[in-house]
């Protein structure tokens, strides 16, 4: 469970047993007169509360969706960086895409397949009332060597700690009766956009992940080609959504 998850089963526990307490000990209790209004219109409160619910779904939708991650920083900061050439790279954050290339392999751990790196998760395997398999990652880790992007103009060095593997789909999947196995690889020859800190050091040039925003992302050329065209239409779509669920929300309260 997360810290928010926590929160919310810790406020929720101590009013059940703020009620317990006042309704042994009544008079005696701060905020009597407002609990006893509540248990004598219950009806009309439980009402107002069931109208609540939706809007309660909606603002921990939202706040989910807003908060910060690696993944969404990537994904925001691409979005606005231009592609630069590796030849013509200025000290800072930068943007840049090209060609994989392995310098010392790794192998992966589903499938035992020679890689640049990879993120594997397990995940936990049970059923549900209906039959139908649910999963739980019990287990989440991200491994990747040193090594360099190749575009039109040169090459240069990635010092990947702290890299995120984003809007990459699995590569291998393995199942046992009670768990799953999946890893999504970075490989030689991939074509890549990777989004970091273009640093130096005894003159020599290679980025890592930036302190400031910190980022060191990457993804799929392809992939965050789609994800940039239909990205602004989902927003939309999802602004249009809240903006209806309001309406309605307002309307059954009154």
């Amino acid at each position: 469970m997360s810290p928010a998850s926590y929160s919310v089963l810790g406020i929720i526990l101590f009013c059940f047993l703020y009620y317990i307490l006042w309704l042994i000990f009544k008079e005696k209790m701060p905020f009597h007169e407002y609990l006893s209004d509540i248990n004598t219109h219950y009806d009309e409160y439980a009402g107002r509360v069931l109208y609540c619910i939706p809007l309660v779904i909606f603002i921990l939708i939202f706040f989910t969706i807003l908060k910060p991650s690696a993944s969404k920083r990537f994904l925001r900061l691409q979005a606005s960086l231009p592609t630069s050439k590796i030849q013509s790279l200025a000290k800072g954050l930068v943007e840049v895409e090209g060609t994989l290339m392995m310098q010392a392999p790794l192998r992966s751990p589903v499938n035992n397949e020679e890689c640049i790196g990879y993120y594997y998760t397990i995940e936990d395997v049970d059923k549900d009332s209906d039959g139908k398999n649910t999963y739980t990652t019990v287990h989440r880790e991200t491994q990747c060597n040193l090594f360099q992007i190749k575009d039109e103009t040169g090459t240069i060095e990635i010092q990947p700690e702290g890299i995120e593997l984003v809007l990459l789909g699995e590569t291998n999947i393995s199942s046992t009766y009670n768990k799953r196995y999946k890893e999504t690889l970075l490989k030689h020859g991939q074509k890549m956009l990777l989004v970091g800190y273009a640093d130096s050091k005894n003159g020599v040039p290679f980025i890592r992940k930036d302190e400031h925003y910190k980022v060191l992302g990457i993804t799929s050329s392809s992939g965050i080609t789609v994800w940039n065209k239909y990205q602004p239409l989902l927003r939309s779509f999802l602004f249009t959504c809240s903006i209806i669920l309001l309406i309605i929300i307002y309307i059954l309260i009154q």
